[in-house]
């Protein structure tokens, strides 16, 4: 997949991360290439983030919206089989209300749960704005997080090499 990204530079990322927020899952985690490509030194800042934050909300928007038009009618019709009763779903569209901005970032920034978040915050019918907005602060913290890192081991192999 390496290959494949300094082959296509910004555009493969977009590719591997579209597809790994859109719930295909990949032998390697996207922050392992956004790291990677923060280490080379010819990387540009803006245009990594900018391909990040892109290709999240993309990804992203595929699992939200297929959870928003098909998820909430199966939890409502299902969810009494895994002890989700219609009382409790109330309450925890009531949370999401509430606490849905600080969730839906808090959930994009732990691994394992940033491919999650948006199904659920579709689920339990997160407003198309709301969704957005916070994904794109979760998207560009993800994205300044691991370009800081990539460039941090960058410069000691740089050193080492």
């Amino acid at each position: 997949m390496l290959e494949f990204i300094q082959e296509y530079s910004y555009l493969g990322l977009f590719l591997i991360l579209f597809a790994e927020e859109g719930g295909i899952p990949l032998p390697i985690p996207g922050d392992i290439f956004i790291a990677t490509i923060a280490a080379l030194p010819s990387t540009n800042y803006l245009a990594l983030v900018a391909t990040i934050v892109a290709a999240t909300l993309c990804g992203s928007t595929i699992l939200f919206t297929l959870a928003r038009f098909f998820g909430h009618k199966l939890i409502l019709k299902f969810g009494k089989y895994i002890k989700l009763t219609p009382d409790k779903i109330r309450k925890i569209e009531g949370w999401f209300e509430k606490h849905g901005g600080k969730t839906i970032v808090i959930g994009r920034l732990i691994p394992g749960l940033r491919i999650v978040t948006p199904a659920v915050a579709g689920l339990f019918e997160v407003p198309y704005k709301t969704f957005w907005l916070y994904t794109t602060i979760a998207a560009f913290i993800w994205a300044n997080l691991y370009y800081v890192i990539g460039k941090f081991f960058g410069n000691i192999l740089g050193k080492v090499l």
